[in-house]
């Protein structure tokens, strides 16, 4: 008997049918993978379960008995949890306080007791936590860690797992993983949502395809290859993403003993020297926390930095944040929420955010409105945003919607430096190729880029040449090589 048994779901918004006649079946014990396209309806599937959301239709069965959940957390009560891809994390409170939020077990709580039991915790799952630091200092990594956390002090059964990995390091996932198995082992049943097939063919048991709101299929993992379930998840076969070789004469960014100092004083980038050259992608691996937000941010300017900089010859030292931009320093930001939109807003409006002083945008002393109504609709089209409209508020578009549009504003203003800070995170097959495929063009139309993922596979085949951080230490490896990067990145040679 299925341990969760969706039957017949439709989930209808007015006209619009995010799902069609849906059923899943997941099998105690099991991690089992929903994947398919942004937009597919896998998340909208996973909040009926979660009871964030009520069918138009359909039933849910948890233990063989029909549910009816009113809430999230009925959904809770009956030992369900999610970690969505936007985190329910107080900045305010410490990492402690957070994990215990909302499972409180009376007024007065033993503290060391609670410091005791999250540190098991932590160390089960292979996570180290400073549990009386703010929240507000941890990266996405350490806040998605932190999320998943909260599930196992929630004693719960049913573990829901919205993209757990897309900001995590290799290290790191495999950690992940294999403690998600371990779980498994122990009678736990893992759902996962994930666009990384490395995860599901290496992982998971059983996998289900949605395409456009319907069922295409669900079947053993060992029953189909990992290109025939990118082409079910695509609905068309893919080809390989064509490489490339580039011999740059001519640099965009050039940094020469370059340092930047951490939120702790420490320095968190040391002495690095590298250029990118015009027409480069060049990827920056290493794993989380090893100076790659510190050096992007010193980089866009919103971080001091010691050493030299140059930006097509330009001394970035004497150079705002706005000035940079107005020379055609591009980002796409690790975290869009804080970084990169305003939710509340249109797209419309979010189209200008940080363009507001170009002179394209600009019509006297206010927004040149006609050009941003032209920008917005680029912005939508050229990846592909599903939206109803450049009036709709950005934050009620999914997760790899708002990615798309956020990575087609940073390529459409004629950069010169593009600095994207894992650009693929959240996106499906297609998004991803698609994104890959404006940063390379934007590079052979002069541009230089500079891309962190933590997807080691991502940056091997999109990335022209790869760079390595560890430590604040930047290496520059001899030729793309998995295993001799793969060590580079810890350490090991």
């Amino acid at each position: 008997m299925s341990i969760v048994a969706l039957e017949g779901i439709t989930q209808r918004f007015g006209d619009f049918v995010a799902l069609d006649n849906v059923s899943l079946h997941v099998q105690k014990g099991d991690l089992h993978a929903v994947v398919g396209e942004n937009g597919a309806g896998k998340t909208t599937l996973m909040r009926i379960l979660y009871g964030a959301l009520s069918p138009s239709s359909g039933t849910v069965s948890v233990r063989g008995q029909q549910r009816n959940y009113r809430s999230s957390r009925d959904a809770i009560a009956d030992r369900i949890g999610m970690v969505s891809q936007h985190y329910a994390i107080i900045p305010e409170l410490t990492c402690l306080q957070n994990l215990m939020l909302g499972a409180e077990e009376g007024a007065v709580m033993n503290l060391a007791a609670c410091r005791t039991r999250a540190d098991d915790l932590a160390s089960r799952m292979g996570f180290s936590f400073d549990w009386s630091a703010k929240a507000e200092t941890l990266g996405p990594a350490g806040a998605q860690k932190l999320e998943i956390l909260k599930l196992l002090w929630r004693n719960a059964e049913i573990m829901i797992l919205d993209e757990p990995t897309a900001m995590l390091s290799p290290r790191d996932a495999d950690a992940l993983f294999e403690s998600l198995k371990k779980l498994a082992q122990d009678g736990a049943t893992v759902i996962l949502v994930t666009h990384r097939l490395p995860e599901v063919m290496d992982y998971c048991q059983n996998v289900t395809v949605l395409r456009g709101g319907k069922l295409i299929t669900h079947q053993a993992v060992t029953e189909v290859t990992k290109p025939e379930l990118a082409e079910l998840i695509v609905g068309h076969a893919l080809t390989e993403f064509p490489s490339r070789e580039v011999t740059p004469t001519e640099a965009v960014l050039s940094v020469q003993n370059f340092s930047v100092i951490g939120d702790r004083g420490d320095e968190a980038v040391k002495g690095a020297s590298f250029q990118i050259g015009k027409g480069e992608l060049v990827g920056l691996a290493g794993v989380d926390g090893n100076g790659q937000r510190e050096l992007f941010h010193a980089l866009l300017g919103t971080r001091g930095f010691h050493g030299l900089a140059n930006l097509n010859g330009e001394d970035l030292a004497q150079n705002s944040t706005r000035d940079r931009i107005e020379a055609g320093v591009r980002i796409i930001a690790e975290d869009r929420h804080d970084e990169a939109i305003v939710e509340d807003w249109s797209l419309a409006d979010n189209a200008v955010l940080g363009f507001q002083r170009l002179p394209s945008f600009r019509a006297g002393p206010g927004i040149n409105e006609a050009y941003k109504a032209e920008r917005v609709q680029e912005y939508i089209t050229r990846f592909n945003t599903k939206c109803t409209s450049a009036a709709q508020p950005i934050g009620s578009l999914s997760g790899g919607n708002q990615q798309r549009f956020v990575a087609a504003r940073a390529l459409g203003e004629s950069p010169s430096l593009v600095l994207a800070f894992q650009p693929a995170r959240g996106l499906d097959i297609d998004a991803t190729r698609a994104v890959y495929q404006g940063l390379r063009e934007v590079c052979e139309r002069g541009a230089g880029a500079l891309i962190v993922s933590f997807d080691l596979d991502e940056l091997l085949e999109f990335c022209d040449r790869i760079l390595v951080i560890n430590g604040g230490l930047i290496s520059s490896p001899a030729a793309k090589k998995r295993a001799e990067i793969g060590q580079l990145m810890v350490g090991a040679k």
